[in-house]
């Protein structure tokens, strides 16, 4: 199952260095684009961010336009959402 976003991404976590401090790789960029997303690869949603697990063991952060009024609603819609 997929669910279609305007998105546009924040940062990336590439995991933890010798000091237990997370990685961080800023990878903004100021346009929104429609994506499908596989739902599978969604960790959480939070009002303005998707939180995605991605290749090589990383998470991605995602702004994404609607809120999370929109985002539920849309997944009420498929019965994916309790």
């Amino acid at each position: 199952m997929y669910i279609s976003a305007k998105i546009r991404p924040l940062e990336a976590y590439h995991g933890y260095d010798e000091n237990h401090e997370a990685i961080i790789k800023n990878v903004s960029k100021e346009d929104f684009v429609e994506k499908l997303i596989r739902l599978d690869r969604v960790l959480s949603f939070t009002e303005d961010y998707i939180f995605l697990e991605c290749p090589h063991n990383t998470v991605q952060t995602w702004h994404y336009q609607g809120g999370l009024d929109f985002i539920k609603e849309k997944l009420k819609s498929v019965g994916v959402l309790i």
